[in-house]
């Protein structure tokens, strides 16, 4: 397999794991804090073993910008999954999902041109609005 195949059948892999998750949370019904603290503690025993015995605890390094641009990222991350969780009271899951499906590619795509300077290409924009406007259809 290619490249690019790996990279597609591990982000279709990852997107619904990702996807199974918003039901069973919905289900749960524990308050955002509570679920993020419970899920964050699972996450740490179950991918710590993974961690320390890889090189990728060997690697590590926390010189120069790593440490804060983590520590941005970490917050970002409960930031974004708090007010996820809290979408739920407000928002059917197919509507929480298809928001996460759409605006994922449009503010990730804005980031990455300022933060890493990636072109973005009329190919870009016409897909960007392609995916606004599925978005609005999909609303009314």
């Amino acid at each position: 397999m290619d490249k690019t195949m790996n990279g597609v059948f591990l982000t279709s892999i990852s997107a619904a794991l990702y996807a199974i998750i918003t039901p069973l949370l919905k289900r749960a019904g524990l308050n955002p804090f509570a679920t993020i603290i419970v899920q964050t503690g699972f996450l740490w025993l179950s991918i710590l073993p993974f961690f320390l015995f890889t090189a990728a605890s060997k690697n590590l390094s926390f010189a120069g910008v790593t440490l804060p641009l983590l520590a941005l990222a970490g917050i970002i991350n409960a930031l974004g999954y708090y007010l996820s969780i809290r979408s739920y009271a407000y928002l059917p899951i197919w509507q929480i999902n298809l928001f996460f499906a759409a605006i994922s590619p449009i503010a990730g795509s804005i980031a990455a041109y300022f933060l890493l300077h990636e072109p973005i290409s009329a190919k870009m924009f016409v897909g960007l609005g392609i995916v606004l406007v599925g978005l609005t259809v999909a609303f009314r």
